[in-house]
């Protein structure tokens, strides 16, 4: 079901892109090269050295899949390409010319001192992967080792250019603005489309809640006029609505009693008929949430737990929150910490929105609902806290990672019932419905942990100055549409593949015609489904994914990559994807210089100790909300703003003027 709540990811890189490309197509990128008499582009790199070695971090399966990289199928396919300096990506024959890769794989584990080593003593190739260094691209340019490629980006990258001006906020990431205002590329990056695949999100035990949970007599009314114009009912949670009598919004319940069947494995799936309150059959609010937890003490003390610290409906960070923002930002938004929003950064561990989220902390501890120990868990990674108690099925929800999605818990639960019937399932984080004012209500979060868009950096070092750099920005610039990204993480089509001669041909060796194969689901939906399941050691040997860069499609509106993994963990990765990370601030505090990292480190680390020491203290309520502000106070958060305000900035400035 859709609902207000839900947006769509925005795919402005793919219309840009796409329109892009056919106005490159068409002769639209001009180039001042002039045809020679075999119909080639002749231009001022014509005839240049198109060899270029390319140092990467790692081969696949630490090369038993073949010997040198040269031979990885993809490699052998751009080797065999002819690109059109003239009009952009790959051409024929006649009107192009070919580049050739060859790379430089250090052995595994010694990695970091292999590019030490080769920095130091100057022995670098033209095209390295800057992973391991501890220098940024500015400042290995002003070391004189990389190269200034701001004008061959301009001049022969236009989809690179068009992606970003459709996603400005990624420019400062990628940019560097210099003193006099202009700005100036020293590096390319590997840019994410959509959000990157998670490996974690909330979990639940959905067999909990269809055993002990009760149907509401009433729940939302998605069909009525108020949700429809609203995206909720005019009052809510369900018992206010009661107690207010106003029901506009609501509807009788037709569900009665809750059934199932969660003996079906992963693959399967399962069967029940529940509806939480918000009239959905996947939690979506907070008063769902606490709906839960009625149901996981129930259960909790049904199995004589009662009195376990390890068993308990939910849990939090032992900080008391995360600095990420997620179950903080559904408050209205924020992260507790710093956080941006329309453009401006502000300290949000002294805003109504974060008091919101305390009151609720508080009261979920009052009425027994969350871990008493939450606060003496800090040598537990906040993916993993009491992960005994999760795997012997004494926790109702948690912050899950995916191999826990379906029955997997089944085998380490002490309770003989749960051995049968325990079935995890992902949820997204929760719309307030029930805590602070108007502002702090219906908001869709927006702080979440998500992998940064900006991915892997690839340096263009000064060993490329005299070769054919025509060639090498249009094979790169080709990464950044959604053909060069499919190619480099995906493998090659079909068509792709029968194209080419490959020699060794691992397609053949695992009896494949191509990397992915393209169909459309009942959304209608593009859908690019992997020739071979992402659990196969072997998969990453079909593309070439180890040349850090180009565009890294991943799930949309409009497509999504299917990496072959269990329907049931594909629909929890829905769930964790359902809101976008637009009010994290991590992004900018890796753009900070060396004296501003050290102003900003200065105050954000004495916010966080004492936030550390105080915030417990606000949910178990041995300290009041006026006290913790006023020690707050004390430390003045906002002085640390300004560092990351001037990025954020940056990034406005690109919006306004693209």
């Amino acid at each position: 079901m859709r609902n207000k709540f839900v947006k769509k990811i925005l795919t402005l890189g793919l219309v840009a892109a796409t329109a892009l490309t056919m106005i490159v197509g068409c002769g639209g990128k001009g180039d001042s090269g002039d045809k020679g008499g075999d119909g080639a582009v002749t231009d001022e790199f014509a005839g240049k050295d198109s060899n270029f070695t390319w140092w990467i971090y790692k081969t696949d399966g630490e090369g038993q899949f073949y010997e040198n990289y040269e031979e990885c199928a993809v490699a052998q396919y751009l080797n065999a390409q002819y690109w059109d300096v003239q009009n952009g990506g790959i051409g024929t024959e006649e009107t192009g010319r070919k580049i050739n890769f060859s790379y430089l794989v250090p052995i595994t584990g010694s990695e970091n001192e292999n590019f030490n080593t080769m920095i130091g003593t100057g022995e670098y190739p033209e095209l390295i992967d800057l992973v391991a260094s501890s220098e940024s691209p500015q400042a290995l340019y002003e070391n004189g080792i990389l190269m200034d490629i701001t004008e061959y980006v301009e001049k022969y990258m236009p989809n690179y250019v068009a992606y970003l001006d459709a996603n400005p906020e990624l420019k400062p990431l990628v940019q560097v603005k210099e003193d006099d205002g202009s700005i100036h590329y020293y590096a390319l990056y590997e840019l994410v489309e959509g959000i990157m695949e998670p490996w974690q999100g909330t979990g639940y035990r959905r067999d909990w809640v269809a055993k002990y949970a009760e149907p509401t007599e009433y729940v939302w009314d998605w069909e009525s006029d108020y949700v429809k114009e609203n995206g909720h009912p005019a009052v809510t949670p369900l018992a206010k609505a009661v107690e207010e009598d106003n029901m506009e919004g609501w509807k009788e319940n037709d569900v009665t009693s809750f059934t199932y069947d969660y003996n079906a494995n992963n693959e399967l799936g399962y069967e029940d008929n529940i509806i939480f309150p918000s009239g959905t059959s996947d939690p979506l609010t907070i008063s769902d949430w606490e709906w839960m937890f009625e149901a996981f003490a129930k259960a909790i003390d049904e199995r004589g737990w009662a009195n376990d610290s390890t068993a308990y409906c939910t849990t939090v960070f032992y900080q008391g929150f995360m600095q990420t923002g997620d179950l903080v930002s559904s408050f209205g938004g924020g992260t507790g910490q710093y956080y941006v929003k329309d453009g401006v950064v502000s300290f949000d561990g002294d805003s109504d929105n974060f008091k919101a989220y305390l009151e609720c902390m508080n009261a979920w501890y009052e009425k027994g609902w969350l871990d008493t120990e939450f606060n003496t868990r800090a040598n537990d990674m906040f993916f993993n806290i009491n992960s005994a108690g999760i795997a012997q099925g004494k926790v109702g929800l948690w912050d899950s990672q995916g191999s826990r999605i379906g029955t997997s818990i089944r085998t380490t639960c002490q309770n003989e019932e749960d051995m049968k019937d325990a079935f995890v399932m992902g949820a997204a984080l929760p719309i307030n419905d029930v805590y602070g004012g108007e502002k702090q209500m219906y908001k869709e979060p927006d702080a979440l942990y998500q992998a940064s868009r900006k991915g892997a950096t690839l340096g263009i070092t000064n060993k490329a100055e005299d070769k054919d750099l025509a060639v090498l920005f249009t094979f790169l610039d080709w990464t950044y549409t959604h053909e060069g990204g499919l190619t480099l993480r995906n493998g090659l089509s079909e068509e792709q593949y029968e194209s080419v001669e490959l020699n060794p041909d691992f397609y053949v060796e695992q009896n494949l015609k191509s990397g992915y194969v393209v169909e459309t689901d009942e959304e209608g939906r593009t859908v690019y489904k992997r020739s071979m399941d992402s659990s196969n050691p072997a998969i990453n040997a079909l593309n070439g994914q180890r040349m850090a860069v180009g565009l890294n499609m991943q799930n949309s509106d409009e497509y999504w990559i299917d990496t072959g993994i269990p329907e049931l963990n594909r629909a929890a990765n829905e769930q964790w994807t359902k809101y976008l990370n637009t009010g994290s601030v991590l992004d900018y505090t890796g753009l900070l210089n060396v004296e501003e990292s050290e102003a900003y480190n200065k105050v954000s680390t004495a916010v966080m100790d004492y936030q550390n020491q105080n915030v417990p203290n606000v949910i178990k309520g041995t300290l009041s909300w006026d006290d913790y502000v006023k020690g707050l106070d004390s430390i003045n958060p906002d002085s640390a703003v300004e560092y990351l305000q001037k990025y954020v900035d940056l990034a406005n400035t690109a919006r306004t003027t693209k």
